[in-house]
């Protein structure tokens, strides 16, 4: 079974700008993780803290306009849609 974070990573055929914005934040945040873990300088530690702060605010952010728009992605089939009103 897929993990959330390869599902995100996994480029899709017809994506909305929103749903590539995710995907690529996604994919920034695990790498300033990775080079926060394998950091060793103070001064770039406290560097990486701000950013992957920053990150994850935009993250939450982006979260937050494609629940607005009513986007979701159906992680069983891979699909990405709008939500329609009845």
């Amino acid at each position: 079974m897929e993990s959330i974070r390869d599902i995100l990573l996994k480029p899709k055929k017809k994506e909305t700008p929103i749903l590539d914005e995710i995907r690529s934040t996604v994919s920034m945040i695990h790498a300033m993780q990775q080079w926060f873990n394998t950091e060793s300088d103070a001064d770039l530690i406290e560097a990486c803290v701000f950013q992957l702060e920053s990150l994850e605010a935009r993250y939450r952010y982006l979260l937050r306009m494609a629940k607005d728009r009513g986007l979701y992605h159906d992680a069983l089939t891979g699909d990405t849609a709008e939500r329609r009103s009845a």
